[in-house]
Order: structure tokens, then sequence, then C-alpha cells
């Protein structure tokens, strides 16, 4: 399936950038005859249902061009800033927890490249419930 950025905003809005939320893994792999990819799965609640409904929420990037993943071992695996899903340069990004401006996205990836710390940069993205 195709993501729009459109479609993408519409996520991240729904789960107010998964702020508050939870990182539950961070997995990057290589698929046969295929450029390295990478899964994010976050557990985040879904401001468009009624009452206090939390999902798991699969982000996965194809084509993975760049990853970072500067972490410590004892860091919580808890979402502060929220997590950025960008379109920069006809490159899918996601950042989590980038120190950046308040409520400011990054606008270049060499931005992303120097402040955030955990970020994956592809050609494709795909969303789903996990």
């Amino acid at each position: 399936m195709s993501f729009s950025i459109d479609d993408i905003n519409e996520i991240s809005q729904a789960f107010n950038r998964f702020e508050d939320g939870l990182i539950l893994s961070f997995e990057f792999y290589y698929v046969p005859n295929e450029p390295l990819a990478a899964t994010v799965v976050l557990h985040g609640r879904d401001h468009r249902a009624k009452g206090n409904v939390w999902k798991k929420i699969r982000i996965t990037l194809t084509g993975v061009t760049e990853l970072s993943a500067r972490v410590m071992g004892n860091q919580f695996n808890s979402i502060c800033s929220g997590v950025r899903l960008l379109k920069l340069n006809d490159l899918w990004c996601i950042d989590i927890d980038g120190n950046y401006a308040l409520d400011a996205d990054p606008s270049s990836l060499e931005e992303v490249r120097q402040d955030g710390d955990l970020y994956v940069i592809g050609r494709q993205i795909e969303i789903q419930d996990a």
C-alpha cells in the first residue's frame, strides 16, 4: 500500500505524535536481494477513538538509506517529545524524540542527522496495526 504525506500526517495527528507512548521495538533487517529495511513498533493512544484506546502501530521503512540508533542501555522506552514522520528530499524519515525546537519539525535531513538520536531514512513507508 502506498502512503501519501496526507495519510502520514493524519496518522501522526491521530496518535498525537505518539507523545507519552512507548517504543516497543526497533529492528533493522536484510531482505534477500533487497536493500536494508527497518521496523519500529510503537504503543500510543488513538485520539480518534472514544475513551482511552491505546494501540500498537508498526511502521516499516524499506529501501533504507540511513539509520541511527544512539541509545543508552538503561534508557527508558517512553516517548517524550514525539515521533516525527517526515518526507524530505523524496525520502521518508521516522525520527523518535529528536532534539528539535518545541513543536517544530526538522527542515532537512542534515538537521535530522545533527539533532536526532533514533531515526530511519528510507524510500518507502508502510504503517499498520501491530
